[in-house]
């Protein structure tokens, strides 16, 4: 039977005692054990998050960019995952009114969209085609998490304006008389909607930002960042949660390197044994030559202590190993794929890893096609239909169809089986047996399903008409007979 009264004895005496046993029972992290006192009580908001931390997180975000390899790995591993070696490709899938896809439009739409993108002229410095401004906006939000993409446009061009996030007027905070408020350098309406964005102007004439801002409407500016605080205002680099281990394993490194170093040079120190040798005297006389295989006779009294740093010892591998799985949990990659380290994998968790990235690419590609793709062609699309640019036969697009061309859909990069063989197989037997589709095959495959029904009836009928399907039936059926 329970002692209800030894459990609620509040004296001083059990007091301590009876207060453990409630702690078994709720969250241990909630209480004030003396091993978590130091643990922050205190739930900064976003906005004080932003304040603290951003400035300095910045730049040592850059400076990891900079200087350590696994920092750099990851961004080529977000170009070439995320964005892929020929960007995003435009699918359109604009219908008419009976529901059938409208494939003169269609074509029209992607081939005007393939013109601006493969050419500078997309960029207001004449510099860059637009895949590879993907990838310097995707690289440029993960290492500082923001940049600020502006809309050029003159009756005849649409251009792209790249702005280095350092000139956001990051200091300026104020209440304005309409009601509306800035925080650090955004303008906000009293509901919290981005009015505009207060940039600096570039001072082409020194390293340094002018002074001197620029009040951007906000419908001119697209603002790609993360969101992982509800309403936070700017979003903070990717590498947040991990630069102090990326810092530290970069010093521990470094100081094993040069250790090491150190130890293959083979360094001694000559020492006196005997007292009645005049060291004053002699010591300036003293040289020795250090060569391979070579005995040299010392000087009476004097004998040699080596110097030999056993350092990195067995324990080296171990340590980066187990830092390094750390910052790749962080960065949500592959321990395997970061470290450039297979040697502990089989075909079972090589798959498992390539899939859970896959996974994490997948979701990357969906964020920046809402937050880059989406609202770039959407503003392209605008400008171009009203100044007559997309031809379609002998005429072109009319502009109030504007929210019938908005139907498409952006195709990003995908990848080859695994286990090519196994992969299309279990694919086969899934659809042969009505567990999968054959769209969702094709979908998986980052293709529309409907583009390649079109592209075989066009294959289908070519083959045809050169007598080529016939070949093709003949090789198939003495196939079937052997």
């Amino acid at each position: 039977m329970i002692d209800f009264k030894k459990i609620f004895n509040f004296n001083k005496k059990n007091k301590t005692q009876t207060k453990n046993i409630f702690v078994k029972n709720g969250y241990a992290a909630g209480t004030e054990q003396p091993y978590i006192i130091s643990w922050t009580r205190y739930k900064e908001s976003s906005d004080e998050i932003i304040d603290r931390y951003y400035q300095k997180l910045v730049a040592r975000s850059c400076e990891q960019c900079q200087n350590n390899p696994y920092a750099v790995k990851y961004l080529e591993l977000l170009n070439s995952n995320v964005i892929g070696p020929m960007g995003m490709k435009l699918q359109a899938k604009a219908r008419d009114t009976n529901g059938q896809l409208d494939i003169q439009a269609n074509e029209a739409l992607e081939s005007a969209w393939e013109h601006w993108q493969l050419s500078t002229d997309c960029d207001v410095t004449g510099r860059l085609n637009f895949p590879q401004m993907q990838r310097l906006i995707l690289q440029t939000v993960a290492r500082e998490g923001n940049i600020f993409i502006k809309i050029v446009s003159t009756p005849q061009k649409f251009y792209l304006q790249l702005i280095d996030p350092r000139r956001l007027d990051f200091t300026n905070n104020k209440k304005l008389p309409n009601g509306n408020f800035i925080r650090f350098g955004i303008e906000f309406n009293k509901y919290g909607k981005v009015i505009a964005y207060h940039i600096k102007n570039a001072d082409d004439t020194a390293l340094d930002m002018s002074t001197k801002t620029e009040r951007i409407p906000a419908s001119e500016i697209i603002h790609p960042y993360r969101m992982l605080y509800v309403g936070q205002k700017l979003g903070l680099p990717w590498f947040s949660s991990v630069l102090e281990k990326m810092y530290m394993l970069s010093g521990y490194e470094e100081a094993a390197v040069a250790n090491a170093r150190a130890g293959a040079c083979q360094m001694g120190f000559l020492r006196n044994t005997d007292p009645d040798v005049d060291t004053e005297s002699d010591k300036d006389d003293i040289h020795i030559d250090a060569q391979p295989a070579a005995f040299t006779e010392l000087p009476p009294g004097y004998v040699v202590d080596k110097f030999d740093p056993n350092y990195p010892s067995n324990e080296f591998d171990p340590f980066v190993k187990a830092n390094l799985r750390s910052v790749s949990a962080g960065l949500n990659v592959g321990y395997n794929t970061l470290g450039n380290d297979l040697t502990s994998v089989n075909y079972s968790s090589l798959r498992q890893g390539a899939l859970d990235e896959r996974d994490s690419w997948t979701c990357l590609q969906e964020w920046f096609k809402t937050e880059v793709m989406y609202p770039v062609y959407f503003s392209w699309l605008k400008h171009s239909l009203l100044a007559g640019k997309i031809q379609v036969g002998r005429g072109v697009l009319p502009a109030e169809k504007l929210e019938k061309y908005k139907n498409v859909s952006f195709r990003a990069r995908r990848w080859a089986w695994v286990d090519p063989v196994k992969d299309v197989s279990s694919a086969t037997a899934s659809v042969s047996n009505g567990f999968r589709s054959r769209s969702d095959v094709i979908r998986e495959q980052g293709r529309d399903p409907e583009e390649v029904w079109t592209e075989i009836a066009k294959e289908n009928e070519f083959l045809i008409k050169n007598g080529l399907a016939v070949e093709l039936m003949n090789i198939k059926d003495k196939k079937d007979e052997e």
